[in-house]
């Protein structure tokens, strides 16, 4: 009998190890079925010990051991996978199991797949550890004993990390002649992209002329397409190119010499939920173990890498670009400035300037689209008597008023309803003000349902798509509201960020209803959201793009009017700098939720245990989830004390990560949070 050792691949399962028992021996390395509690979860066997030689710990033991269900086979994921998940639990206080089961594609745990490593040739095997030892004991991979086959034998061979921002046209260009001297040297390339919609939109692009050596990735893919792309991606031994998303670096490909993290500075490669994974740190991690270049590309990258590049850590493909190419073509409308027919200043929801864009674009046929920060007809409502905002008595977020075009919202055709985005929680709009009992409330801000109901009502001709999480619920039903937009001509196409992944085909001009609801985000990222938002616009658009605001003098607007945005990076670096945000400090979000009395227990608790570090403590901004109030504790320390394990051995301060590490598992850990809302 054999004493297994195991780490459990199942987010539900917080430990970090299991044991369990074997008639038989079990090399480490394999994936085996074990029970916890009433099911059946993989895991991986990390060692394996014969039970005569643990007889006393076996007797002394508190719990009867379990046996396994089955053996199924080899990992599907090699020793730099592994390292890199194990580096990144340290990073972010996770478990390893819980990081792998995050980051491996659960098809790639099916039966045929793991039936193809078994079979496969034992030296295309990058795994350095001895699978016929029956002593193997739990130790940490050692990249210095590895088969000479490994690519981690490289040892201390230099790793080339470069920075690449340039337009999206100039990155293209490029790509293609890197990957096809890439493949008359016999390597692969892998871009990483951080949705699925960027998968499509490269393969098109990049595939021309090497069309049978281009595999794409997403999680969206039906499981026989998954599996054929895989068997097909392995077993190709012409070099390939592989688009996907983070989770597909585990495929076994051991002729990737080079990686490119795409549109790097998307937030989507930021995970929102436990264990709170960032893929470009996964990336990072990853290709420093395997000793592969790097290149970190977008039209503009985010400040904590071009800081880097600064300090000389990156190098570059070429000079960053800080300069939007079709600046001349966007215009900023002060809409303080706007007049109704009487010539009088007043509110409008389109300026003069949109209508001209939108009658010149009917002339000549083509279709517009007019983009909104928020859904719904209005981003908050206030009372005009006593000033009280509207909040969701629920989660004391503001709500938002959807007009009848949200159906899925009201349930009803032509109604009306106040609805949170957060919990869901609906209200009818014949309501009255709760704190002073008035009928005098005010909707104020743009949102999509709005500006639907302003074009429909000026232009009652015009075939209108609307793209938001309200009316387009589904993938399906996005696409086939995008397909109606380009089949149609002379539409006009209404949406929030949403609407970016569906656009696929440049459009004649576009508009920025109203800016200015980004400006009120206190989020430290939001001069890089409303950057990319702009430039994402600029690269679609064939004319002129106008960008509505009752803020025009605002200097990033101007910035970005003027085409140069360098003082822009320049100017977030200092106020980065100023106020302790990185790259100038390494931010940790802890979370907690509960009862009024417990969140002021967890308060003294927290400031207890990091009464070192100068913790911030205060509510949530959206104070109350489901009936649970939420309270948030930032700390802000110097970099190198929780460092990004890129080297062996590098690792975080030890006061620090005891202290971190010793914190309830009532709370969450958020390392290097997007915000601190």
């Amino acid at each position: 009998m054999y004493i297994l050792t195991v780490i459990p691949i199942d987010k539900g399962v917080k430990k970090e190890y299991l044991t369990y028992f074997s008639a038989s021996h079990v090399a480490v390395g394999m994936i085996v079925s074990v029970p916890v509690r009433s099911r059946a979860i993989d895991a991986l066997v990390i060692g394996v010990e014969p039970a005569e030689n643990l007889k006393q710990e076996l007797k002394d033991a508190k719990f009867q051991l379990k046996k396994i269900n089955k053996v199924k086979g080899h990992a599907p994921f090699g020793d730099a996978f592994f390292e890199a998940c194990t580096r990144l639990r340290e990073y972010t206080l996770g478990s390893t199991g819980t990081i792998i089961d995050t980051l491996l594609p659960s098809v790639f745990m099916d039966k045929s797949i793991i039936e193809s490593n078994n079979k496969r040739d034992e030296k295309s095997d990058d795994t350095n550890i001895d699978k016929n030892d029956p002593k193997e004991k739990v130790e940490p991979i050692n990249t210095k004993e590895v088969k000479p086959a490994d690519i981690s034998s490289l040892g201390e061979a230099k790793q080339e990390k470069l920075i690449f921002q340039a337009t999206y046209a100039d990155r293209m260009g490029w790509y293609k002649t890197l990957i096809r001297e890439s493949f008359s040297k016999k390597e692969s390339v892998f871009i990483c992209v951080p949705t699925r919609y960027d998968t499509e939109k490269f393969k098109n692009i990049l595939s021309k002329g090497i069309e049978h050596y281009v595999f794409t990735f997403s999680h969206d893919l039906n499981k026989k397409t998954m599996l054929s792309n895989y068997q097909k991606c392995v077993n190709e031994e012409h070099p390939i190119l592989i688009i996907g998303t983070g989770m597909f670096l585990s495929l076994p490909r051991h002729d990737i010499k080079t990686i490119i993290l795409e549109h790097e500075s998307s937030d989507s490669y930021k995970q929102f939920v436990r264990p709170f994974i960032d893929t470009r740190t996964f990336v990072e991690i990853y290709a420093s173990i395997k000793k592969t270049k790097l290149i970190f590309g977008d039209t503009i990258l985010r400040p904590e890498t071009l800081y880097r590049h600064d300090r000389g850590e990156l190098g570059e493909v070429a000079p960053p670009l800080f300069r939007f190419t079709n600046a001349e073509k966007q215009i900023i409308v002060d809409m303080k400035e706007e007049t109704d027919e009487t010539g009088k200043k007043s509110f409008s929801v389109l300026s003069s300037n949109v209508k001209q864009m939108i009658d010149m674009a009917q002339e000549q046929k083509e279709s517009i689209f007019l983009f909104s920060v928020r859904k719904g007809l209005a981003g908050v409502t206030v009372c005009n008597d006593c000033g009280h905002t509207l909040l969701c008595p629920n989660c004391t977020s503001p709500v938002v008023l959807y007009g009848q075009k949200q159906r899925s919202a009201t349930k009803e055709e032509g109604g009306r309803v106040f609805m949170c985005n957060k919990c869901g929680y609906k209200e009818k709009t014949e309501t009255r003000c709760p704190i002073c009992t008035s009928w005098n409330l005010n909707p104020l801000g743009v949102g999509t349902d709005r500006v639907y109901e302003e074009v429909r009502r000026l232009y009652p001709h015009i075939n209108v798509i609307q793209i938001d999480k309200e009316t387009t619920q589904t993938d399906s039903e996005a696409r086939k509201a995008i397909t109606k937009f380009y089949d149609t001509k002379g539409s006009i196409l209404i949406g929030t960020e949403m609407a970016f992944y569906y656009l696929k085909d440049d459009i004649y001009a576009s508009a920025i209803i109203s800016v200015d609801g980004l400006f009120s985000i206190p989020s430290f990222n939001m001069t890089q959201k409303i950057l990319h938002i702009i430039e994402k616009l600029q690269a679609i658009t064939k004319t002129g793009l106008v960008i509505q605001s009752r803020m025009a003098d605002n200097k990033i607007l101007k910035n970005i009017l003027s085409g140069n945005v360098l003082p822009l990076y320049r100017e977030d670096l200092e106020e980065r700098k100023m106020f302790g945000y990185p790259p100038y400090k390494k931010l940790v979000k802890i979370t907690f939720g509960g009862t009024a009395v417990q969140g002021e227990k967890a308060r003294e608790y927290l400031n207890k245990i990091l009464e070192k570090y100068d913790p911030q403590i205060f509510s949530a901004f959206v104070g109350k989830v489901r009936g649970e109030y939420i309270t948030n504790t930032i700390i802000k320390v110097d970099p190198s004390l929780w460092p990004v394990p890129l080297k062996n051995g590098l690792q975080a301060d030890e006061d620090l990560y005891k202290r971190l590490s010793a914190i309830s598992s009532t709370f969450t850990l958020n390392i290097d949070p997007e915000d601190l809302l």
